[in-house]
Order: structure tokens, then C-alpha cells, then sequence
């Protein structure tokens, strides 16, 4: 993903590559006036006023290209920074659920602070490295246009410490690799040590446990991982320093013992072209761990298979439901999770044959893991079925999953409150209509509205739950699906879910699925769907409904 970033802004990067070209050479001009000016410090008929101008001069051509590449260059790091998180936000959002519950949430979150973070500092660093690698490329070129032999000499030297350099690379990158690793699991306690607050908090056992033993050893494994990872780049920072020095020595012990016939201002000129080297060179392999995390954290981001459909001029487009549709067609309809190798459970729903008319409540009943829930998301689009066909009139689902997603308005178990509430267009609501609910709901002295956002989310769990459905209604669906919602509410609320919403939204014709384990409230349904094992039938018939409420009725 970095790479194909980077090749999307190569225009900007090859005008500051090139800028930075210009920049270095000034830079080796600098250099080879002092050589020549020390060559005419004995010369009276040196003109030294004339020296001095060219060398402001050039001083002030260095400046300014340095500060103009330097400039284009951080310009273009953050650009991609940029690019990189609405990437990972698109790519997110465009993968589908299912795979964001086999990636683990906790991988995601550590991919969106930790790897991104990494990536942006890699980022900031690439203006410094393009700088000074052009820097030192061409330092490489001027030494060997003064003299070749001397420069081979050297050139050993270098590729010798090269060849050591990219041996410590890999090392310290390896040892990046396995922090990383061991920061998916610190992120996966932090989340544990949140959503489990009461549990830690309720068993001091627990609490001890939780600290001594999972929490504390991860932290000290990072603590040593990372200390380790980065000797490793001190080593190779230390050897590089090692290098420059060993080159100096080399150009003029060399040109002593085995080059006596290299001129002496050559030999002055690699010195000061050395000596100048000292400063990109350091600065290069100062980097060394910003891109070797950087790395790491890009294939970290690889790894974790999301979506690469990042196509997003639809956004700004509307996708709206068909209200007036009439048939919802489940045709041999089965899926079965994923598992690994090493997982003997599996388990599977369908194969699933069910025909929904347009303004029918069902009820889907059944025991705690039969496949209820696990239905509803597939019906919904969540999950993919593994076998078989969802059609809305007669056109599959897989057509466009967008689009037929948009027909549902869902209230899971696991539900998530946002701040924003959108209606059916995907738009603020209007405020005047969520008071109403808000009142209805009697949420409105907990609850205010401002420009379609609400206050705060932070309520009780029943509270919460009438929150949501508040959200869900003003969405204005015409499918929805309620799992187990009057399971926490106080018998008010839950006469109301039952006996006003559901009737309310009937009439609107609108269709509803509710898991509920509530007997008493079954005679609210046109149909009742139970689920054991993974398997459906259906238990109550339109025709019986009249009959089983005309008993309820006379009791």
C-alpha cells in the first residue's frame, strides 16, 4: 500500500528528487571552491575578492534549493500521510464485517494507531532521506571524477560496511517484526482491561491475575523486544560513524603507501568530501529504524487481508431502498464459519428455504446459540452465504450488497450508538422528530438534540437500547431486525416494543424480524420461525394466528 502511494504522487517526488540533485551539487561546488581556494592561499595573483562572491554565491544557490526540495519533499510525506488514513478508513469501512470479526477488532484498532503512526514517522523522515542519499550518491560520483583508484579504494571500504549494514538491517527489521506481534496482544489486554472494567473491578483474583500474569509479561516481552530491536540500530549507527573514520584514514594512508602519485589536492579534496559525508551518512542510518518500523508496520497492514475496493466517488451518491418491494426469497441458504485447522467445533445454519411477503412480523424463537442471530446477519447482508441465494424481487442480493443493505435497519445484541442521527437519506434528521422519540422514549431529560446530534450516549444498557431504537427508527427502513431488543427493558417498554412499535410499524408496511424469547408476546407475530441446531421450521401459520388470538382474547 505504501508503494502504490508513493508511485501516485511520483510527479512531486521526482521535481524534489531532482531539486535535491541541484541542491547536492551546489553543495559539491562548495567543497571543490574551498579545495581550489587552499591550492591559491600561497598565489598572490589569486584573486580572492572574486573567490569569495562565487562562493556566497553558490552558499546561497545551496540554500535555496535545499529549502525549496526540502519544502516539495514534506509537502508530499504528508500528502501521503494523508492518503494513508483515508486509505485505511476506506478500506475498513469496504471490508465486509465478517472479515473484520475473523481479523479481530483488537488488530484493526492497533493497525489504525500503531501502524499508521509508524508509517506517518517513516513518512516525515522521507524528505531527509531523499535529501541526503542524493547527497551522498553524489559525493560518490564527484570522488570518483577526481580519481578513480582512490575512490575504488574507498569504494571497498564502503561496500564492506554496506554488506555489514544490510546484515544488521534485516536483524533489527526481524526484531521489529516480533514487537509488533507481541503489540497486537497489548492492545487486546487494553481492550480487555476497558470492556471487562466490572469483572476486574468485582474479583480482586481476577484483578491480581490480570495484571501479574497477562498483562505485566506482554509488557515486559515489548519492553525487551524493543530494547533489542533498536541495539541493533545503534550498533549499525555507531558502525557507520566507524566506516567514515576507517575511510579517512584509508584515503590517506593509501595514498601514502600504495598511490604515491595521486596529487595532494586530490587527496585534501576526498578528505573534505569524506569529512562532509559525515553528516547524511549519519543521518541516513539515524533513520535506519523510523523505515525499518515503517516496513514492518506496511506489511502488518498487508497481513490483514481488508478490502483493497477502495473506490469511493460513490460516496457522495445516495444509495436509497426500494419501499414498494413485495417478495424477500431465501432459497437454500446455508453458511458455515470459517475455522482453523485446529478447530474440531464447527458449526453451520441451513439449508435455509423461507418467502417473505412485504409487512410481515416474524418472530424467530429458539435456544441460546441455534443459529437465530447468525440467520439475521446473513439475511441482512453481514455474512455471505456459504450456499444458496437471497433474492429481493427475484434480483440476488450479490448484485449489489450496498444496495440491498440499505433495506435493513438492524438492532443487534452487540449494537453500537453513534452520535449522529441520519434519516433515510443519509442525512442529519430534523430535530423537532427526534424530540418526539426522544419524549415517546422518555429519554428527552437525559437526551438533547442540536443540528441532528444527539448530547451523549453514555446511559444505562436499557436506556441505551431505547436509544437505538430511536436511531433505527428515524432510519426508515423497510426491513428490520431486532435481536432480543425487550430482553433489558422494564415490562413498560417492553408492552410498548410488542404491542405499539410493532403494530405501528406493520401499518407503515414495514417488515420485522424480532428475536425474542418472549412467550407471552408470540401472539404479536404473523409468523414464528424457530431455529435448533442450525435448522429452521416454521411453528406458527398465518391461519393459526386468528384462532390462537381469539383464545388470548376470551382469557
Amino acid at each position: 500500500m505504501f508503494y502504490r502511494l508513493v508511485l501516485l504522487h511520483k510527479k512531486l517526488l521526482i521535481i524534489a528528487t531532482l531539486l535535491s540533485v541541484v541542491s547536492a551539487l551546489f553543495g559539491i561546488s562548495i567543497i571543490s571552491l574551498v579545495n581550489s581556494e587552499i591550492e591559491q592561499v600561497s598565489d598572490p595573483s589569486s584573486d580572492a575578492i572574486k573567490g569569495l562572491m562565487i562562493f556566497f554565491a553558490t552558499l546561497t544557490a545551496f540554500l535555496t534549493f535545499s529549502v525549496i526540495s526540502q519544502y516539495i519533499l514534506t509537502k508530499l510525506s504528508v500528502q501521503i500521510m494523508v492518503s494513508i488514513r483515508e486509505n485505511m478508513v476506506q478500506r475498513v469501512l469496504s471490508t465486509s464485517y465478517e472479515q473484520i470479526e475473523k481479523v479481530g477488532g483488537h488488530r484493526i484498532f492497533a493497525t489504525l494507531t500503531k501502524d499508521i503512526e509508524a508509517l506517518t514517522a517513516t513518512l516525515s523522515a522521507v524528505p531527509h532521506v531523499a535529501y541526503n542519499l542524493a547527497t551522498v550518491l553524489l559525493c560518490f560520483a564527484y570522488m570518483g571524477y577526481q580519481s578513480w583508484q582512490l575512490f575504488l579504494w574507498v569504494g571497498g571500504v564502503l561496500v564492506l560496511a554496506m554488506i555489514v549494514a544490510q546484515l544488521l538491517m534485516n536483524v533489527g527489521i526481524g526484531r521489529f517484526k516480533a514487537v509488533r506481534e507481541l503489540d497486537d496482544n497489548l492492545f487486546k489486554n487494553f481492550r480487555a482491561l476497558i470492556d471487562g472494567g466490572k469483572e476486574l473491578n468485582i474479583n480482586f483474583n481476577r484483578k491480581r491475575f490480570f495484571y501479574n500474569d497477562v498483562v505485566t509479561p506482554n509488557i515486559d516481552q515489548i519492553k525487551t523486544s524493543t530494547i533489542s530491536a533498536h541495539l541493533i540500530f545503534i550498533i549499525l549507527s555507531n558502525w557507520t560513524n566507524l566506516i567514515l573514520f576507517l575511510a579517512l584514514g584509508s584515503v590517506v594512508f593509501a595514498s601514502q603507501l600504495f598511490l604515491s602519485g595521486i596529487a595532494t589536492e586530490v587527496v585534501v579534496s576526498f578528505v573534505l568530501t569524506l569529512v562532509y559525508l559525515i553528516g547524511p551518512m549519519t543521518v541516513l542510518f539515524n533513520t535506519f529504524p523510523v523505515v525499518a518500523e515503517g516496513i514492518v508496520s506496511s506489511q502488518k497492514i498487508e497481513k490483514l487481508q481488508l478490502s483493497n475496493d477502495v473506490l469511493f466517488e460513490h460516496m457522495n451518491s445516495t444509495v436509497t431502498p426500494s419501499y414498494e418491494w413485495t417478495n424477500l426469497d431465501i432459497e437454500s441458504v446455508g453458511y458455515e464459519y470459517s475455522r482453523d485447522d485446529n478447530d474440531e467445533y464447527n458449526f453451520s445454519i441451513g439449508p435455509i428455504n423461507l418467502s417473505v411477503e412485504r409487512g410481515e412480523v416474524i418472530f424467530l424463537i429458539g435456544g441460546n446459540g441455534c443459529g437465530k442471530s447468525t440467520f439475521a446477519k446473513v439475511l441482512c447482508g453481514l455474512y455471505t452465504p456459504t450456499s444458496g441465494e437471497i433474492r429481493l424481487d427475484g434480483k440476488p442480493s450479490t448484485l449489489d450488497m450496498d444496495q440491498y443493505r440499505c433495506h435493513f435497519s438492524t438492532i443487534f445484541s452487540d449494537f453500537y450508538l453513534f452520535d449522529q442521527v441520519i434519516d433515510a437519506k443519509g442525512i442529519l434528521a430534523d430535530d423537532d422528530k427526534i424530540r418526539k422519540y426522544l419524549v415517546k422514549l422518555k429519554l428527552n431529560e437525559k437526551v438533547t438534540v442540536q443540528n441532528g446530534i444527539l448530547s451523549t450516549t453514555e446511559l444505562s444498557h436499557g436506556q441505551r437500547k431505547r436509544l437505538g431504537l430511536l436511531l433505527s427508527y428515524m432510519e426508515d427502513a423497510p426491513i428490520y431486525i431486532f435481536d432480543e431488543w425487550a430482553a433489558d427493558q422494564d415490562p413498560y417498554f417492553r408492552n410498548f416494543f410488542y404491542s405499539e412499535l410493532l403494530t405501528e410499524l406493520k401499518t407503515l408496511g414495514k417488515t420485522v424480524f424480532v428475536i425474542s424469547h418472549d412467550e407471552q408476546y408470540f401472539t404479536f407475530s404473523d409468523r414464528i420461525l424457530k431455529f435448533e441446531s442450525g435448522q429452521m421450521k416454521e411453528i406458527l401459520r398465518p391461519s393459526d394466528k386468528a384462532a390462537t388470538r381469539e383464545s388470548v382474547a376470551l382469557v
